[in-house]
């Protein structure tokens, strides 16, 4: 899996932030009760081994909490990542209402074009007659 530009960022503001503390990969694992791998995943961006954005969001949350770091840029990173990574449901495509169908109408359109159709035969028909 390849991680982009911008995920890379996030998990390079993390790292670095890490070591200006002096903190370990296992220290900081410890002080936030999670596994290694987390805090792994999130410093080399690979969110999606993190499971839902939720969660994400919440280790993201913690961990930046935890490094003394701003929440609100990397959430706001994170966001416009997640937001790009979502391709678009083309199943669920606009329709425009059906027009109902007036039968009625429709009925008497056709009858009233029968009748002009009738009247025109009927005067070439007499015309016809009258020629001859």
């Amino acid at each position: 899996m390849t991680v982009s530009s911008e995920a890379g960022a996030i998990g390079s503001v993390l790292r670095a932030a890490r070591e200006r503390m002096g903190l370990g990969l296992t220290q900081a694992a410890d002080r936030l009760h999670v596994d290694v791998a987390v805090i792994e995943s999130l410093e080399t961006g690979r969110f999606a081994s993190l499971g839902a954005p939720v969660f994400v969001r919440g280790h993201l949350r913690r961990y930046a909490e935890l490094l003394g770091e701003p929440e609100a840029p990397l959430q706001a990173q994170y966001s416009a990542l997640h937001e790009a990574s979502i391709a678009p449901d083309l199943t669920n495509v606009p329709h425009l209402p059906a027009q109902p169908r007036n039968s009625r109408s429709s009925r008497v359109k056709l009858i009233v074009l029968a009748v002009i159709l009738v009247i025109v035969v009927a005067v070439w028909w007499a015309m016809r007659m009258k020629v001859t």
